[in-house]
């Protein structure tokens, strides 16, 4: 295992050291998918601010949020046996089916998938 690969996988196991335990499995899936919704609305709800009410951008308030997202994401790939590593692995590896070539717009528009 490669060393970046590994961080992803300390990282999730340092996410379990502040993780609330959850009283079953049903439960685990609503908890944490409802809770990286709500990360992903805040991250959008910042974005609103900047374009629509003309706050200025800070870069750190999206970091921050983008930390939580990584956390629910971490946590939940745990809830289901799974490492954060291999959430990437299988990420990239449908993207390179995806878009072999790389991404483009016109790819994009002739995927079947």
């Amino acid at each position: 295992m490669n060393e970046q690969v590994q961080k992803l996988n300390d990282y999730q196991e340092l996410c379990l050291r502040t993780c609330v335990s959850v009283e079953n499995e049903k439960m685990a899936h609503l908890a944490w998918s409802l809770a990286l919704a709500g990360e992903a609305g805040e991250l959008a709800n910042l974005t609103k601010k900047v374009f629509i009410h003309g706050h200025p951008y800070n870069p750190d308030k999206v970091i921050e949020e983008l930390g939580d997202i990584l956390w629910y994401i971490a946590v939940y790939a745990h809830e289901i046996g799974i490492s954060l590593s291999e959430v990437a692995a299988r990420n990239i590896t449908k993207l390179k089916a995806r878009y072999p070539e790389g991404f483009s717009s016109n790819a994009s528009i002739q995927r079947k998938d």
